[in-house]
């Protein structure tokens, strides 16, 4: 037993030389770990975008043209004028555009007034007052 215990041990030595030789000193990085770099820094690129264009709680849009839509199950408000996008807070005024906009056709082109709030890092807008001005055919 004693003549071939130096031997195997010899033998273990040489192949964790060889394991340690053979594997890369980086690590490795697979295609999805760079996607997912790469989608980390389109959103936190997105979320700079947002903060930067965000409106601060309590200020004020008055006569504002634009239109609504429906993003998932929210409506919102996007100006023709700017780059910003608020979700509206359910009110008798947004029942009444929803209505209006359920029995028209064509894109509707309305005036908006409002106060906006913030939330979680997002805009919402309380409406106050909305026209409609008009049907595009866009």
């Amino acid at each position: 037993m004693n003549k071939w215990l130096p031997s195997f041990v010899s033998l273990l030595c040489g192949l964790a030389f060889l394991l340690a030789a053979v594997s890369p000193s980086t690590p490795n990085v697979s295609a999805q770990d760079t996607d997912t770099g790469q989608t980390d820094m389109a959103r936190q690129e997105e979320e700079r975008f947002q903060k930067k264009n965000r409106l601060r709680e309590g200020a004020e849009i008055v006569d504002q043209i634009g239109s609504f839509e429906w993003i998932g199950d929210r409506l919102s408000f996007s100006p023709e004028e700017g780059d910003h996008v608020f979700k509206i807070l359910e009110n008798r005024m947004m029942e009444r555009v929803v209505q209006t906009q359920e029995t028209s056709t064509g894109k509707l082109v309305w005036v908006v007034t409002g106060t906006i709030t913030e939330y979680r890092g997002s805009n919402y807008l309380l409406m106050k007052h909305v026209i409609l001005d008009g049907k595009r055919n866009d």
